[in-house]
């Protein structure tokens, strides 16, 4: 077998690796001495440089306060946990019936680990907005790099939810895009991905949706449901808990 320029495999492995040129001969040494093949000592030189160097981020699209920790609060605790820089954007806080609810986000967001932010669209008139709506997305996507988005699913039957979405996909096109559950929005839902959470995940999501004491109104807002929902998930991934997410588009380079 042949290789470029008549080097062999290790020569032209490093070539594509010039950062490690001064790291060569510690490399070899450290193979060497672990009995490892080069090529799988730079591999795992180049690994930990990347994790060590980049700070990997996540961003949450919530049409309104309280969907985001809804639809994925178990998945950005255990992201947080993890490591990862979580932002939340808030695209309406429905000021004119809840004034406590921008405070109650926020208070969430210090549960979660969370930065966030807290935009004025008018709830229910999303469609109206749709290009101002497109602008924002963008415009965020310019100064920031995002390794995965989670939005509403794209059978989300809201109409703010459903711009979101729809935006989401023209504004993030670099990478991956998840679409997190709201049951009560969905009719239908095609869920092919599911991060699987411990007991201290789910703790931390209903701690979160508990600052909510606004939407405590709601049918489906309390801990036995929220509960039900992880459990659902997780029995399906033979897993304790998990929370399920439709793969609206998966950027394979940023998982492998």
């Amino acid at each position: 077998m042949g290789w470029k320029d008549g080097r062999k495999p290790e020569q032209y492995l490093f070539t594509i690796t010039e950062d490690f040129s001064k790291d060569w001969k510690g490399l070899k040494e450290k193979a060497k001495r672990e009995k490892l093949n080069i090529s799988d000592a730079l591999r795992s030189a180049v690994s930990s440089r990347i994790k060590e160097n980049r700070l990997k981020n996540a961003l949450i699209l919530s049409p309104h306060t309280d969907d985001a920790e809804l639809g994925c609060g178990g998945t950005i605790s255990k992201m947080v946990e993890d490591g990862w820089h979580v932002h939340v954007m808030y695209f309406s806080a429905v000021g004119d019936r809840y004034p406590n609810l921008a405070e109650e986000a926020a208070n969430s967001g210090k549960i979660l680990g969370v930065t966030h932010e807290i935009l004025d669209f008018e709830t229910r008139f999303f469609p109206r907005d749709r290009q101002a709506i497109l602008q924002a997305l963008y415009d965020h996507s310019r100064k920031n790099q995002y390794d995965i988005v989670f939005t509403p699913t794209t059978t989300d039957i809201h109409q703010d939810h459903g711009v979101v979405t729809s935006e989401a996909k023209r504004a993030f096109r670099n990478c991956t895009l998840l679409g997190y559950e709201l049951p009560w929005n969905n009719l239908s839902v095609s869920l092919n991905c599911f991060i699987p959470l411990k007991e201290r995940h789910v703790k931390k999501k209903i701690l979160a949706l508990d600052c909510y004491n606004s939407q405590k109104h709601n049918p489906y807002f309390n801990e036995k449901f929220f509960r039900s929902v992880v459990k659902m998930r997780g029995v399906q991934l033979a897993n304790e808990y998990a929370e399920g997410f439709e793969t609206i588009k998966v950027r394979l380079d940023q998982l492998i």
